[in-house]
């Protein structure tokens, strides 16, 4: 029975903590799952659908976030490090 249970997508995007906009934008993308019923004011998806979806998104990570924030520590290192020399030529 759980292979067939159906959520709405305020549950969907609940596991991730996101808004029921950013499942909407996720679906209409083609990145989540499509629902499984599409009618008027009753819009389901598939419980493992959903779940399939939450795994394989925390399994890629964020390597854009790691990156800028790697960027980010390397140039107030950088800063950091001319300061210090500034202050130490005085």
């Amino acid at each position: 029975m759980a292979a067939l249970a159906l959520i709405d997508a305020k549950t969907c995007a609940a596991p991730g903590a996101m808004s029921v906009s950013w499942w909407h934008e996720k679906v209409a993308a083609g990145e989540a799952p499509q629902p499984a019923i599409r009618k008027p004011r009753c819009t389901r998806w598939r419980v493992k659908d959903v779940a399939d979806f939450w795994r394989d998104f925390a399994a890629q990570g964020d390597g854009e976030a790691g990156a800028r924030l790697k960027a980010q520590a390397r140039k107030a290192s950088a800063a950091a490090k001319s300061k210090r020399t500034a202050q130490a030529q005085q």
